[in-house]
């Protein structure tokens, strides 16, 4: 247990570090409390991360050439939109730090309800630190093949390219494990419920039996009450992350056309005045650009599920009410 609580010790420091987490977490009350001087710091990083990413990406592209090409004005295009994609989610979360505690609020709410049994804590923790440390895991080797690389030589200005891109890397990261943990954490919860709500289905065979289950549906901290938890749950997800889940797919989908349209060209043109270690490096960013849509396409596929697990413990519970109401 001591282990489970340095570790979300770490990534609660992690995310707020990061600038998109503005709490500070009382662990003895499970309550979050919004700090305005956290609040302004993450609205610092997430704003001047990304435009300093920028910066940095054009002083470096005039040192190195000294002249503008056509690859630098579509390259300017990419990063010009990166700035923004890279600022709208985290901004959104931080603008609406108000609902992002009202959903704090709400999954704890879901796990000391006495409704269910006990809610699996540490199968959700693993599965969405397992996530993260995937996902991170596949960006810092995108990283230090980028800087040792066969055959390079240290450049100052290419590491400090790379380390400005990292911060707004693992920003966004951040904000993937609060979107993917949250609807992990609702996923599990409407599972425990169909579960109880099957169970209670086929135990409703006498008078007795109905009676027990009409007080566990009806009465406080009771199903139904659980369910409409879950319903708020369900909303606020919905309000609160499909801008920023969105943006992030339309920010990968502009660097894999990017990064085709780079390597079509070089196949087509130019081939021979690229090296293999160029080629090869361009591969490797087409395979973590990729890499990061499925990560994406595997939140969105848990949000999918659980809609699903709503329709199904919707019609449970429908039929559950016919049942003990009668």
């Amino acid at each position: 247990m001591k282990t489970l609580q340095v570790l979300t010790r770490l990534l609660h420091l992690k995310t707020v570090l990061l600038g998109v987490v503005p709490f500070h977490f009382h662990r003895s009350t499970l309550t979050l409390e919004l700090r305005r001087e956290l609040l302004l710091y993450c609205c610092a990083i997430v704003i001047l991360g990304p435009a300093g990413r920028f910066y940095i990406y054009l002083t470096t592209f005039l040192k190195v050439h000294g002249k503008f090409i056509v690859a630098f004005y579509s390259a300017l295009f990419i990063e010009l939109s990166d700035v923004v994609l890279l600022i709208v989610p985290p901004c959104c979360l931080l603008y609406r730090h108000r609902q992002v505690k009202r959903l704090f609020v709400l999954l704890v709410k879901l796990y000391h309800n006495p409704a269910v049994s006990a809610f699996p804590f540490r199968r959700w923790f693993r599965t969405c630190l397992l996530f993260h440390l995937m996902y991170e895991s596949a960006y810092a080797v995108n990283f230090l093949l980028n800087i040792f690389h066969p055959g390079s030589t240290f450049h100052l200005q290419l590491v400090n390219l790379l380390l400005s891109t990292a911060l707004s890397q693992l920003s966004k990261s951040a904000v993937m494990l609060i979107m993917y943990g949250s609807g992990q954490y609702l996923q599990m919860a409407l599972v425990q419920l169909k579960e109880h709500l099957l169970l209670g289905v086929h135990r409703s065979t006498g008078p007795v039996q109905q009676e027990t289950l009409r007080q566990m549906h009806v009465r406080p901290a009771g199903w139904m009450q659980y369910y409409g938890q879950l319903w708020q749950v369900c909303e606020i997800l919905n309000d609160l992350f499909g801008v920023p889940l969105i943006t992030y797919c339309l920010m990968s989908l502009v660097h894999l056309t990017f990064i085709c349209y780079v390597m079509l060209t070089k196949v087509m043109v130019e081939w021979h005045y690229f090296s293999v270690v160029q080629n090869v490096l361009a591969g490797v960013e087409w395979m973590w650009t990729v890499f990061e849509l499925l990560c994406l396409m595997r939140i969105v596929g848990t949000f999918a599920r659980t809609r699903e697990e709503v329709s199904c413990g919707k019609d449970v519970a429908d039929y559950l009410n016919s049942v003990v109401l009668t």
